[in-house]
């Protein structure tokens, strides 16, 4: 069996060391698995070691792949899912069907979940959260907007249904266009009310009781 005869640290990447079998060098792997597999000058490995060694090896460079994904704000299950596939796809030049089928992928999801880097629950909480403050959307829309993400149509509604106020959602939507419009006819300020609500995703109920309530004020 081939016998490790170096363990030295990369130059560029100090948390990645470089393994030499035999005299020559063979692969590198991350300090975390070095330390887990006891890698170490004088051991030896067999070939089906060294395979299992390079598949963990590979998962660390997906999971590390992931949290800088990640870094940039919260993603839900399938955002980082599509995100690994296509970095495969690039990295092996192959097609992103063939990618997808990776079971690396499905060992990155599973180690990122156990850790709680993906929770698509907290995830739409969030996302709903961020919907409803600067440039605040009506249920409709961001439940097509957290569909299209991989979430649950359960989750959502449940999610919606207990965070969102939508009577004030539209109000609050609606009140940066009010200067613009306060000396616009009274048809003509509900019409553009009605289309400009609706394209933010808002119930005609929620709509109609917005423009009454403002009519109410003027």
């Amino acid at each position: 069996m081939p016998q490790v005869t170096s363990v030295e640290p990369q130059k560029k990447r100090k948390d990645r060391l470089n393994i030499f079998l035999d005299g020559a060098y063979a692969f590198s792997l991350d300090t975390p698995t070095v330390l887990k597999n006891n890698i170490k000058t004088g051991k030896q490995l067999s070939q089906k070691e060294i395979q299992v060694l390079l598949k963990e090896n590979e998962t660390a460079k997906l999971v590390d792949l992931a949290l800088n994904y990640l870094s940039f704000r919260p993603r839900s299950q399938k955002e980082i899912q599509d995100y690994l596939v296509k970095k495969i796809a690039q990295r092996e030049n192959i097609k992103f069907a063939k990618a997808k089928e990776s079971k690396l992928i499905g060992k990155c999801i599973e180690k990122l979940t156990k850790y709680k880097y993906i929770d698509d629950v907290e995830f739409a909480k969030w996302w709903t959260e961020s919907r409803s403050k600067a440039n605040p959307k009506g249920a409709r829309l961001i439940k097509l907007e957290l569909l299209r993400k991989g979430i649950d149509k359960d989750v959502i509604d449940e999610i919606l249904e207990k965070n969102l106020n939508q009577k004030e959602l539209a109000y609050k939507a609606i009140q940066k266009k009010l200067k613009s419009w306060q000396q616009l006819p009274k048809v003509e300020f509900k019409n553009k009310a009605y289309r400009y609500l609706a394209s933010r995703g808002f119930e005609f109920d929620e709509i109609r009781q917005t423009v009454a309530q403002l009519e109410q004020k003027s």
